[in-house]
């Protein structure tokens, strides 16, 4: 284990003391500890960059999965409805994350500097975009990680010297071997904000039904070209996402006390007994399983 790595895991087991996620005192980062393997678990990743210490995931997206391990790093761009499950953990060596959330308006505004000063857009048409990306971090990325965590020790040098780390994070990222990738999905190239439009459309519209011919028509895009952009971008078809994302919805409001009835209703269901089979056929247990467990 390269040095920087050995002392990124080393601060993971000083403040990942709990098992689950742990927030730390730098905004939008936090700790992850599992100490034992995992099955699959349905989650809703937000935008965030992830850095693995040790230990391995792996993450379902429709019909691909993703697995990463010690010294890699996990980026989602988008809002997306996932499978997790731990693979590679035990109580002597659990697995031991970090994880930032990204804000994707500051990002895009580093994009702008850097290619400001580049002089133009980088030439990435050729490269596929993707909401996700997985590969080996270097280690100028892991000793940022292990600057924001050391942050933690403070909360003034948390809150003022966060975002300055954060920021380097970013740069570092857009201008590493993965950058132009990265890029293309932050600036004109490619369907990325069409599809990001189309994304916060279906999460400020859960309480209703959602067609996809007017998700293609607000991405102006022929049906045909809005299913294999969408599909290509976030892996899975349009209706899969909106059904995954209505029903992650349902289930954090049945955890916060909302009868079923009225969490169907909210999530854009006329009859309770097919959102009743549906979130049972997609999380495996009934809705008043998740309300008695809340």
């Amino acid at each position: 284990m390269a040095e920087p790595l050995r002392v990124f895991t080393t601060l993971l087991t000083q403040y990942a003391l709990e098992e689950g996620f742990t927030p730390s005192l730098v905004p939008g980062v936090g700790v992850f500890r599992a100490s034992q393997p995992q099955s699959k678990t349905h989650a809703f990743y937000e935008p965030l960059i992830c850095l693995m210490g040790q230990g391995s995931k792996r993450c379902y997206v429709g019909d691909r999965s993703f697995t990463y391990e010690s010294g890699d790093f996990f980026i989602n761009f988008l809002p997306m409805p996932v499978s997790t499950e731990v693979i590679g953990a035990d109580h002597k060596t659990p697995l031991l994350s970090a994880s930032l959330d990204i804000n994707l308006v500051r990002l895009a505004d580093m994009v702008l500097r850097i290619e400001r000063l580049e002089g133009g857009a980088s030439e990435v048409a050729t490269e596929k975009s993707s909401s996700l990306m997985i590969g080996k971090a270097s280690e100028s990325l892991v000793g940022l990680f292990i600057k924001l965590l050391e942050l933690s020790r403070d909360p003034l040098d948390a809150k003022i010297l966060g975002d300055q780390v954060i920021d380097e994070i970013y740069y570092r990222m857009l201008t590493s071997e993965h950058g132009s990738a990265l890029r293309m999905l932050l600036n004109q190239y490619g369907d990325i904000q069409p599809i990001s439009k189309v994304v916060n459309y279906i999460h400020d519209n859960t309480n209703r039904a959602i067609h996809v011919q007017e998700l293609a028509d607000l991405a102006n895009m022929s049906k045909t070209r809005f299913f294999n952009a969408f599909k290509q971008i976030m892996h899975v078809p349009p209706m899969q996402y909106i059904k995954s994302s209505k029903l992650q919805k349902a289930q954090a409001l049945l955890k916060q006390g909302m009868s079923a009835n009225e969490a169907s209703y909210q999530v854009g269901y006329n009859s309770f007994s097919q959102f009743s089979r549906e979130y049972k056929r997609f999380f495996g247990f009934s809705p008043s399983h998740t309300l008695k467990a809340a």
